[in-house]
């Protein structure tokens, strides 16, 4: 039985954990009924013998195990008239203070919970949150249960509070308690009791009241009740209704099962309990809340809520920066090495050039004497036909043009001997495979009438230009052909001959072939040839052809040993289109 009407927040929440409790340890075989007694919306003798009447027809021939009287109006009525319509059943009561308990004489069959409902731990917890309040309003209706909880509020506070001030707001209208909430402070604690029923009649459910309250106050607001909590009070030192509907079929079981053995009385304690946004509301920080405090809606932050993913993440993360980091900084070693590589690479293309040129010598120094001879030949006859008269104009006139024909050709024998030397920058530009062929092979031109050995080109008619650098270019035309003539020492004179060969290939690269007719490359060893340090020569460091390929590789193309060529051996140059 409950003493109010079926709607009241609070009798859903006790009436939940009645039966949650019950069919938990009798999943089957039991039986019950549910009565609301109304007894605040309809109070007095009238409506209370009609009530009984109404039972004593239902129950009066039902045999009944046990009755529970939730609230302490409803405690009065089972005691009163229990014989008309449950004799001799036990009872076991709820929702009761120790304060009302005080009131009844209970007979050896009850049993019962007690809550606190406490107003002084709620007014505790208020001053912990709120330390600079100065004035505690406690609001209540006009209902008879109103006036009963007003009077153990003044009991219970007045001496408690001390120099605080305190003021008991009741029996004003709806209207009324929403204003007084509303011109409050937030330096002023409020606490709302119940209020069924308002200066004029007007009935309410308590827990709808405090929440339209607490969403007006200018003040944080407080409850004994935990309906409230969740509806706008900030908090209290609360039970949960659920849990007192729990403890109550605890007992019940414990009766059934135990008779007259079983506890008269059991206390069900409560705890401080606030709502997280209420705190928010008002600024109110956590800290000041106190130790085993159930903290309601609250918001957990993103680090509270994922912090173990957060965690596993972070570690991720910095191992990937780390791996990423390590990456680049060996990425960037990486580089270091290769420019460095590079200019070795190029300083030792250089040195190899310079070494070629060293071979050269001797044939250079012949390519320069002889128009350098002839150059002073021809300016001493000319000396002496401008000392003759008449003059021949003409003769000197021609001995003055073979005088230029011969300084270009030093210039450019020296200018190819330059770019050979040249050091620095590598730089591109469009160069014609064929002509460079033709004006490397000049350098080398006494030392091919010294080894009696002649070059054929087959360069005429083909555009075999490519993007390159020339100076490497030349060094890769000049070794092959240096060594051949090497390769060709032991054949006979009249069969040293050197083939250059330039054409365009189907897919648009350029070739360049240098072919001679010595022994060739043995079967199986065409890749040795160019690693360092390998070399057919008795003095040779094999560094030659090794820098050659590389130059080859870093514009883009290949070099490598024709290996089906049937007679001698035959270098081949491939490079991309310009």
């Amino acid at each position: 039985m409950f003493e109010e009407h079926s709607m009241l927040p609070a009798n859903i929440q006790i009436a939940a954990g009645i039966e949650r409790t019950l069919s938990s340890a009798m999943p089957s075989g039991r039986e019950m009924y549910s009565e609301y007694l109304d007894l605040t919306r309809y109070p007095g003798p009238e409506h209370t013998g009609h009530v009984k009447e109404l039972l004593e027809a239902k129950y009066r021939n039902l045999p009944l195990d046990l009755l529970i009287a939730v609230g302490p109006g409803t405690l009065a009525f089972a005691l009163d008239h229990r014989e008309a319509f449950a004799p001799n059943v036990p009872i076991v009561f709820g929702g009761i203070t120790a304060t009302s308990i005080a009131r009844f004489e209970l007979p050896r069959q009850a049993h019962g919970v007690i809550s606190a409902f406490n107003l002084r731990r709620t007014v505790d917890l208020a001053r912990r949150l709120q330390p600079d309040a100065d004035r505690v309003v406690v609001m209540s209706g006009s209902a008879t249960f109103d006036r009963a909880w007003q009077r153990r509020a003044r009991e219970e506070l007045t001496s408690q509070l001390g120099a605080i001030e305190i003021s008991f707001v009741s029996d004003l209208t709806f209207d009324d308690f929403v204003a007084t909430a509303r011109s409050l402070d937030s330096r002023t604690i409020l606490i709302v009791l119940t209020v069924f029923e308002d200066a004029e009649g007007q009935r309410f459910i308590p827990a709808d009241v405090t929440a339209e309250l607490a969403r007006t106050s200018g003040a944080p607001t407080y409850s004994v009740y935990s309906t409230a909590i969740g509806r706008g009070a900030l908090g209290g030192h609360v039970e949960t209704f659920d849990s007192i509907g729990a403890a109550i079929a605890d007992l019940a079981l414990r009766l059934l099962a135990e008779g007259d053995a079983a506890p008269r009385l059991v206390e069900n304690e409560g705890g401080p309990v606030v709502d997280w946004r209420q705190l928010n509301r008002f600024g109110i920080p956590e800290a000041l809340l106190p130790p085993g405090t159930r903290l309601l809606f609250y918001e957990p932050t993103v680090w509270e809520r994922y912090r173990a993913q957060i965690l596993v993440l972070g570690a991720i993360i910095l191992l990937q920066s780390a791996t990423i980091g390590a990456f680049v900084l060996e990425k960037r070693q990486r580089r270091r090495m290769a420019r460095q590589l590079a200019e070795e690479r190029s300083e030792l293309a250089h040195l190899s050039r310079a070494s070629l040129l060293g071979v050269l010598s001797g044939a250079l120094a012949h390519e320069l004497n002889q128009p350098l001879t002839s150059i002073l030949s021809n300016a001493e006859a000319g000396a002496r036909l401008l000392e003759s008269n008449p003059q021949n104009l003409k003769e000197i006139a021609d001995i003055l043009q073979d005088i230029a024909e011969d300084d270009r050709r030093a210039a450019g024998t020296i200018a190819q001997m330059r770019r050979l030397l040249v050091k620095g920058e590598t730089t591109l530009e469009v160069v014609d495979l064929a002509q460079l062929a033709e004006a490397t092979v000049t350098l080398a031109r006494s030392e091919l009438l010294a080894r009696q050995a002649r070059v054929e080109f087959r360069t005429k008619g083909v555009d075999v230009r490519v993007r390159d650098n020339l100076p490497q270019l030349q060094q890769i035309v000049l070794n092959p052909v240096m060594n051949a003539l090497e390769a060709m020492t032991e054949i006979p004179p009249t069969e040293r001959r050197i083939e250059i060969e330039a054409r365009v290939l189907e897919d648009g690269w350029r070739e360049l072939s240098v072919c001679d007719r010595g022994p060739g490359v043995a079967p199986g060893t065409p890749a040795d040839a160019f690693k360092p340090f390998i070399s057919t020569k008795p003095d040779g460091l094999g560094f030659g052809l090794s820098i050659c390929r590389y130059i080859a590789q870093a514009h883009g193309g290949r070099l490598a040993f024709d290996e089906a060529a049937t007679r001698g051996a035959r270098v081949v140059l491939s490079l991309p289109p310009p």
